[in-house]
């Protein structure tokens, strides 16, 4: 037995090839064929009888409450074992699509508890809309057992006056996505569980010396991002402002990839399959993770809270490696990362807005004031490359914070304007800008393009800067939501003030001897930012004599986008006086305490957002995307566009009757297939269910055919005379936007490989 596990290689090669065939017996568990169909004779009427406090049911196929009250339809109980399941239901009804009033899901039969407490299956109340008469959606079997699909309306006073006719349905088992899925699953406990054994057992010294050495760094980031991470342990998600756009945007990244689109830039299902250029307008870098998970099987819920989940991640991780070189000392660092992750606009743009963009650019603000800090106090020449980084992955997230970092950076840059003009500082900060415009021409082209050349609707909230703002006096309390929907309000905390006024004490007592006017300066910037976000009447000043300039800051949409750049530098300001305290002037225990004592302030008040969060917020489920399917006008979607005719126009449309027809006969994310004929001697105009975005290709036979944008803002195909056959519309990315992508992808191997020649030298 000595001697097996005396040869790690070979153990190490027996545990791998044990670990596969785990995985192919795995995933032939569930390689099977089921499909159970229900007709109306299989349909039961079910209500709950209030004499004997049990579900009564009888056969029936027509649901309202004007003869059994809360009664709904069901199908017979059928046992369903673990895995994924695709649901179709036909049937007619009177609902005006609200989920709210009337829906359908799969319920595990014996659990009668309210909301299905065991959480036997993840299935959606999906809507049963008048509009539609079949909806198809997915659920998520956790446990074998008996299941039925319930339809009809709700069973309270909302679902009176409707009325539902189920007509068929049927429940398909989804062989190879459950297959994908499980197998994931396994592979990646079987990842955990050998980087655990590889660490504790093949690299036992190594690990050990580590946690020695590291042991409150680990510690202090894993209560961090477990900390900032809990509301993500519930069965459901709270509901966040902007959570539902946010979803759809991870549902449809997801599709798009999944039918080869790479970069994505077209959003598929949108607006009932039309499409929307959500990836040419809004960074998406850090949704391609969860997109593949939900490429893999998991649900659009499992996939937001892993986005959640990376970003608190990263945040801490980015706040401890930033702001422990600032302050020169690695234990400021972590006390840093702490505040960075857990300050209270932060949490706030997680949870009560769940402003995906934002709160993914937030991560990468350290890397910006770290390059700055760099260049500006000459300790590291290859500084500009963290300005570079961080402003790219921030225009990668979200174009909103990389538009207030484009009116920040250079006003940091004025208000130094002696030091900016310093040769060694100039010439470093134009290194910075030629990286940024290399490593962001993939995103900035085809942004520029549409931007140019289509006619997009953009920035809608573009009036009354100042009513959008916040009271000065909220940024430093707790404020509970107004009608109680998402968590409440919480910006800079109490931590803001103290950390304010110790830099303060620093600047007016000299503490910073190589630069006080210096500091100074950066103090006072850093106050305006603050009230750059509040509702003062300085907004209301530039709409009356400088409304070029109000027209330009109006972009932002809401003053208190600001905040992100405060908290930036609140922290930078908490970095570089701990830092001093710790290390020029010797007092460890007094920078320890502060530290604490601020730290402390900090978690409590987050602990109060993120505990109102889960008490009072609105819990929401999204296992499968059909639930964000419905037309949803957004930025940047076509000018003009009217969203009801999606719902109206699901084929190929010909306008005029001329004897042409078209018609769909697949659709694969952005590209439709139709079988045309145009029996004419003139060419005849078919409009295709995909708003006219900027390059979309249409051939037939081989050949290109003529494309437009119709009155109706859809793309419009122009079929030639006599033609009768099969036409193919796809979007395809222009040969500038590919080179684009090459030569950012060039500039980072450039910044890596430079990176690595520095590291051995």
């Amino acid at each position: 037995m000595k001697k097996i596990f005396a040869d790690k290689k070979k153990l190490i090669i027996a545990v791998i090839i044990f670990e596969l065939l785990l995985l192919i017996f795995n995933a032939l568990r569930f390689n099977r064929s089921e499909t159970y169909s229900f007709t109306q004779d299989d349909f039961l009427l079910k209500h709950y009888n209030y004499e004997t406090r049990e579900y009564d049911s009888e056969i029936g196929f027509y649901a309202d409450h004007s003869t059994f009250e809360g009664a709904y339809i069901v199908t017979k109980p059928v046992k369903l074992k673990k895995g994924i399941y695709s649901v179709a239901v036909t049937y007619d009804t009177n609902s005006d699509g609200n989920w709210h009033t009337c829906y359908t899901t799969m319920e595990a039969t014996y659990d009668i508890s309210k909301n299905n407490s065991a959480h036997l299956v993840y299935s959606d109340h999906i809507a049963m809309p008048g509009t539609k008469n079949v909806v198809t959606y997915d659920s998520w079997v956790r446990y074998g057992t008996d299941f039925e699909v319930r339809m009809g309306p709700e069973t309270d006073s909302t679902g009176d006056n409707i009325y539902v006719i189920a007509q068929d349905a049927s429940i398909t088992y989804l062989r190879g996505r459950t297959m994908v899925h499980e197998t994931t699953k396994l592979f990646l406990l079987f990842l955990a569980l050998d980087v655990l054994l590889f660490l504790i057992w093949i690299k036992k010294e190594e690990t050990k010396s580590f946690l020695q050495e590291k042991a409150l760094a680990v510690s202090v980031l894993l209560f961090t991002v477990l900390f900032a991470s809990y509301p993500l342990l519930g069965s459901t998600l709270y509901f966040g402002d902007d959570i539902y756009y946010h979803l759809r945007r991870i549902a449809y990244t997801a599709e798009a990839i999944r039918y080869g689109q790479f970069p994505v830039h077209i959003l598929p299902g949108w607006d009932n399959g039309y499409g929307y250029a959500a990836g040419v307008g809004y960074g998406d870098l850090l949704l391609y993770p969860s997109a593949i998970m939900v490429i893999l099987g998991f649900t659009v819920q499992t996939a937001y809270k892993f986005y959640v989940f990376l970003t608190n991640t990263l945040a801490a991780l980015t706040a401890y490696f930033a702001f422990g070189k600032i302050s020169g000392d690695k234990k400021v660092g972590l006390a840093s990362s702490v505040l960075f992750t857990l300050v209270g606009f932060r949490l706030h743009s997680v949870y009560s807005g769940a402003t995906v963009g934002e709160f993914g650019a937030f991560t990468f603000l350290p890397l910006v004031i770290l390059g700055l800090w760099g260049i500006y106090t000459k300790k590291d020449k290859k500084s500009y490359w963290y300005l570079a980084f961080g402003v790219t992955l921030t225009l990668s997230c979200h174009v909103l914070s990389a538009f207030i970092l484009a009116l920040v950076i250079p006003v940091f840059c004025l208000i130094l304007i002696e030091k900016t003009l310093q040769k060694d500082i100039l010439i470093p900060l134009l290194k910075g800008l030629a990286a940024i415009i290399l490593l962001n021409l993939h995103f900035v082209v085809p942004l520029l393009d549409y931007m140019l050349f289509q006619n997009m609707k953009g920035n809608t909230v573009t009036t009354m800067l100042w009513g959008r703002a916040r009271d000065f006096v909220t940024f430093f309390s707790y404020f509970q939501a107004e009608f109680l929907d998402t968590g409440g309000f919480l910006g800079l905390g109490i931590p803001c003030i103290a950390i304010f006024a110790i830099a303060l004490a620093f600047i007016i007592t000299g503490k910073f001897v190589d630069g006080s006017w210096v500091y100074f300066r950066v103090f006072v910037l850093s106050i305006i930012f603050v009230l750059l976000s509040t509702n003062s009447m300085f907004y209301y000043v530039l709409m009356q004599d400088a409304p070029v300039i109000y027209k330009l800051l109006a972009n932002m949409q809401f003053p208190w986008h600001f905040l992100d750049v405060s908290c930036g530098m609140m922290v930078f300001w908490f970095a570089i006086t701990m830092g001093d305290v710790v290390n020029k002037f010797r007092k460890e225990t007094a920078g320890f305490i502060a530290m604490a004592l601020i730290c402390f302030a900090c978690v409590i008040q987050a602990d109060t957002l993120l505990g109102d969060v889960v008490k009072e917020a609105n819990p929401i489920t999204m296992y499968d995307e059909v639930g964000v399917s419905d037309p949803f006008s957004a930025e940047f979607s076509i000018s003009g566009s009217n969203t009801d005719i999606t719902l109206v126009e699901t084929d190929m449309v010909i306008r005029e009757d001329v004897g042409a027809t078209a018609e769909m006969t697949g659709k694969k994310g952005t590209t439709v297939y139709a079988q045309v004929d145009n029996p004419t001697g003139e060419p005849v105009v078919t409009e295709a269910p995909l708003w006219a975005y900027r390059h979309y290709v249409a051939k037939a036979g081989g050949k290109k055919l003529k494309v437009s944008m119709a009155a109706s803002k859809k793309l419009a195909v122009e079929i030639p005379a006599g033609y009768s056959g099969e036409i193919k519309i796809f979007f395809r990315e222009p040969f500038l936007w590919r080179l684009s992508e090459l030569i950012s992808l060039a500039t980072v191997i450039f910044a890596l490989r430079m990176r690595n020649l520095r590291k051995r030298k």
